[in-house]
């Protein structure tokens, strides 16, 4: 290491940076998480910078550093859903259950998310706000698709009706969570979330598993 020309050592400029690196995203980490918190509490609309900033223990100057608005932090709050579905995606694909059991699995484990990260569950609640065609809004859409994949892949494999329609039902269950989750956290703050989705499939699934495939249910119910 080089020293100065008063004979102390010199920082070492890449440790430094490194550093320097790790604060800034610890830092943009505990605005979005605080941003989160205050949107779930409040709304986006209600939510401001002043309580943002306080909430996350940084000045109003570091957090315009790193978040030029409030649509920016709900962008970046919208992003980490994204990512969290990625990644929920990603842990089912090649599993060697049934895409029916793949099905039921994928919306218990979204559940758990929206119950264990704060991120995750003020991305949902922003859904629920935000006006169609707005950057924010695709949370809920964002789901269609690849529930509808399960879904022909469960048609394909009998466990389902071949009259399902995949578009018609990945609609309803987007739609369904929506509602129950929204329902759930007005009263217990999600808490009451896996009963209430345990009561939907245990409803629904009789009348879309196909003919002789009753015998599947109580087996893919344990799953919900």
């Amino acid at each position: 290491m080089g020293r100065s020309l008063l004979g102390s050592p010199r920082p070492d400029t890449r440790e430094t940076q490194v550093v320097q690196q790790a604060r800034a995203v610890a830092t943009r980490r505990a605005i979005v998480e605080a941003a989160s918190a205050e949107f779930i509490e409040h709304g986006f609309a209600g939510a401001s910078i002043a309580d943002i900033a306080a909430r996350a223990g940084v000045t109003k100057g570091s957090m315009y550093f790193h978040f030029k608005s409030k649509d920016l932090l709900a962008q970046a709050v919208i992003e980490r859903q994204r990512e969290a579905n990625a990644e929920l995606q990603s842990r089912f694909a090649g599993t060697d259950l049934s895409a029916l059991a793949v099905l039921v699995s994928m919306v218990r484990v979204l559940g758990e998310l929206m119950r264990q990260d704060v991120v995750v569950l003020a991305a949902m609640r922003l859904a629920v706000e935000v006006p169609s065609g707005d950057d924010r809004g695709p949370t809920y859409d964002a789901w269609g698709a690849p529930t509808r994949e399960v879904i022909v892949q469960a048609v394909a494999q009998g466990d389902l009706r071949e009259t399902v329609d995949p578009d018609v039902l990945s609609r309803f269950l987007v739609a369904a969570f929506t509602g129950l989750q929204t329902a759930s956290f007005a009263s217990s703050r999600l808490v009451d979330l896996p009963e209430r989705l345990r009561e939907m499939w245990g409803l629904l699934l009789p009348g879309i598993v196909a003919p002789g495939r009753e015998h599947l249910i109580p087996d893919v119910l344990l799953r919900s």
